[in-house]
């Protein structure tokens, strides 16, 4: 019987890489340049998650391969990926349904849209939520890079839920990670629907892993 994934749980580091922003005057334009200090907090949350993913009774990594797992691959740290971007809420939380990798699908709702630029082309991505969630939003996506530097069915950000008076939130792709299905078929994840395709190459956050 295949495992549905859960997105919370040894994948909450990847929350120490979340920077929400809100602000008056929504922009699209990257934030600061990559500094040591936002390099290391990127590092360490890395270093965390592949110490979990080695030793956590939860590691989606089977137990026989836990003692010779070397770790995950990601990109540098590039702050060029950290970009903020336009928030729209939707009206209402409209269904949206995600098909999942091992059939049926699970229940999640169109939250809001994000707009912004990467690589100076304008972007737009959905803002989901999970049905019965209220503090994270769920941003899966698909770009060129999969299937050859990433996992061939997209990666994923969670997202703290803005503040009611943002106008703008901060996607930051350097945490960009795989579902738990890229190392255990066992699981069953959710595709990101067909709109959540980027355009251009997102070389950041989680590389795919050698077998």
């Amino acid at each position: 019987m295949r495992k549905i994934l859960l997105l919370a749980g040894l994948l909450a580091v990847v929350g120490l890489l979340i920077y929400n922003f809100s602000g008056s005057q929504p922009i699209a334009s990257p934030l600061a340049k990559t500094d040591s200090a936002y390099a290391a907090q990127v590092q360490q949350a890395r270093a965390q998650k592949n110490a979990a993913f080695r030793t956590a009774a939860t590691s989606p990594i089977p137990v026989a391969q836990r003692a010779a797992f070397g770790g995950l691959r990601y990109y540098k740290p590039n702050a060029a990926y950290r970009v903020v971007a336009r928030l729209t809420r939707a009206a209402g939380l409209a269904p949206l349904p995600l098909a999942l990798t091992g059939g049926a699908a699970d229940a999640y709702v169109r939250w809001g849209t994000a707009e912004f630029e990467l690589d100076g082309q304008p972007q737009k991505l959905i803002l989901l939520q999970k049905q019965g969630e209220t503090r994270e939003l769920f941003l899966p996506f698909t770009d060129p890079t999969n299937g050859r530097q990433t996992y061939g069915g997209g990666r994923y950000l969670d997202l703290p839920v803005p503040a009611p008076e943002a106008s703008a939130i901060t996607l930051d792709f350097n945490a960009a990670y795989s579902p738990f299905c890229a190392y255990n078929h066992d699981y069953s994840c959710p595709k990101p629907p067909a709109d959540n395709r980027l355009t251009v190459p997102v070389l950041a956050g989680e590389q795919l892993t050698p077998e």
